[in-house]
């Protein structure tokens, strides 16, 4: 029987409010089943019936499609300003098996400890259907593994979701995927698309598992009063560098070419859209227009729009062979929010320029290559929007370690 909960040095400071009837701030911090009003507003809902004194307030920190790297940048702004006295992290679903994950982790643990020592921390990992297999011959996702190891060098809880999940599988009460208009008698529907759980019946599930595990956590707690969580001096992975890392405004370093425009909710429908990630965008259209970024460090990045419309960036580091980086991607039949990280670069002072580039990218071919039929058809019915090169740049993400 696979263990679905790891209790570690548990959530004393938080279970402590919880009782003494205090306000507590909870952040959840993740992808799109963070984001959706699943687990995150299920499980403060259950903490409210639980704890009818306190006064829990609860912050959305998810973004769809995003990993623990710009979990790492945006941590200050999305997580840290609130005070929290719990971050919910989940980041295994878009994370993967990427072996960098691990440090990235650790960049995020390290950055609230710093922070605070009074903050608990609860991975949670959800899981996508091809990991069924794993968990009914026994094993947990790889990437869960890598969060593990933190886990265990800082002593933070861990709840692996699948657990319960797998188990209803294998006992034909639980179906993983299948189309919304059709419903099948005696089982739950658990996704429509093999990721994200049906609202509310397969996020239930993972409600269920996270508040069985938070009683088994409140029981095994001795000591009542607050608890200072370790940080040890030395991070688990050697010279890691990304509890340095950071979100910054586009024009805080960066020069711009004259062809680019900073567009604020009021000009544009888009910037309104995605006006709770960015107070604004900057934009160009013409192939030639170019930033340029002057930072110290061994990462940079970009956080922007992709939509039918993008463009390539054309990038040199300093002043070496340009590589093209596509700002269009496979799900660009809509606009939608992205980044990419460059890869990474020796520890010190860098110029990056950034430019758009002439030729295009084949986007029908993008769509055939992964056997798109309905965002080809949108190509063939939008080919104007598709024939663009534009660029929409929303924040810098920067990894700046001491030197």
């Amino acid at each position: 029987m696979m263990k679905e909960l790891f209790p570690r040095k548990g959530l004393p400071n938080i279970i402590q409010k919880l009782e003494n009837g205090d306000t507590v701030t909870i952040v959840y911090f993740g992808g799109s089943n963070t984001r959706s009003e699943g687990y995150r507003v299920m499980t403060a809902d259950w903490l409210r019936k639980q704890y009818p004194k306190a006064d829990i307030r609860s912050v959305n920190a998810g973004i769809d499609g995003t990993g623990s790297d710009l979990g790492c940048a945006r941590l200050e702004t999305d997580v840290l300003r609130h005070r929290p006295d719990l971050v919910f992290v989940e980041f295994v679903g878009n994370d993967g098996g990427d072996p960098e994950s691990k440090a990235r982790i650790e960049g995020i643990v390290r950055q609230i400890r710093k922070r605070s020592r009074f903050t608990d921390i609860l991975f949670v990992y959800t899981l996508k259907e091809r990991d069924v297999a794993l968990f009914q011959s026994g094993e947990y996702q790889k990437g869960a593994l890598m969060q593990e190891e933190v886990a265990d060098y800082y002593g933070i809880p861990s709840i692996h979701l699948g657990v319960a999940v797998s188990h209803l599988v294998s006992e034909g009460k639980l179906v993983f995927t299948s189309r919304e208009d059709v419903s099948i008698s005696g089982a739950v529907v658990f996704t429509h698309d093999s990721i994200h759980p049906t609202i509310p019946e397969g996020h239930q599930i993972y409600t269920d598992t996270i508040t069985r595990s938070f009683e088994k956590i409140r029981e095994l707690q001795d000591h009542p009063g607050r608890s200072v969580h370790h940080l040890p001096q030395n991070p688990l992975v050697p010279a890691n560098p990304w509890e340095y890392a950071s979100m910054l405004p586009l024009d805080s370093l960066t020069d711009f070419s004259a062809g680019w425009s900073y567009m604020t909710p009021d000009d544009c429908a888009l910037v309104r859209e995605y006006n709770w990630l960015f107070p604004g965008l900057w934009r160009a259209v013409d192939p030639g227009e170019a930033i340029t970024v002057q930072f110290e460090g061994t990462h940079i990045g970009l956080f922007d729009i992709g939509g039918p419309d993008s463009g390539r960036l054309k990038v040199s580091v300093d002043g070496g062979e340009p590589f093209i980086v596509d700002r269009f991607t496979l799900h660009n039949d809509h606009n939608r929010n992205q980044y990419v990280f460059l890869p990474e670069l020796p520890n010190g002072k860098h110029t990056v320029r950034f430019e758009v580039d002439t030729e295009k990218t084949d986007k029908a071919a993008v769509f055939e290559a992964c056997g798109n039929e309905r965002s080809i058809e949108h190509v063939r019915q939008h080919p104007d929007w598709y024939d663009q090169t534009v660029i929409q740049l929303g924040k810098l993400l920067l990894v700046q370690p001491p030197l």
